[in-house]
């Protein structure tokens, strides 16, 4: 069993300069809320929509995630838009790689 990321950890690693470094803390399930929490600020649209698939992260914190990427979408944010699309493909089981119904 992994054991729960401390957080100060967390709050270092969301405050990492490496995109690879916060990407892995968006998915992470043992990584604190305040971590996480932070992430939501994101300039990554792809770091922000992994919290949305983290069973780590509150509902509210999704919802709020969601509700940012959709406008930015809306606005015309092709990296947005794109974060958001994952997300559905990946909550589908589909790949991306698989076409739309």
């Amino acid at each position: 069993m992994t054991e729960p990321m401390s957080v100060a950890r967390g709050v270092a690693l969301a405050g990492d300069p490496d995109d690879a470094v916060r990407e892995a803390l968006s998915t992470d399930p043992t990584a604190p809320a305040e971590a996480l929490a932070l992430l939501a600020d994101d300039p990554r649209p792809a770091i922000r929509a992994n919290l949305l698939t983290n069973p780590a992260v509150p509902a509210d914190l999704r919802y709020q995630v969601h509700a940012s990427l959709s406008a930015e979408a809306a606005a015309g944010d092709r990296e947005a838009e794109n974060a958001l699309a994952w997300v559905r493909y990946d909550r589908s089981g589909r790949t991306a790689c698989d076409r739309p119904e």
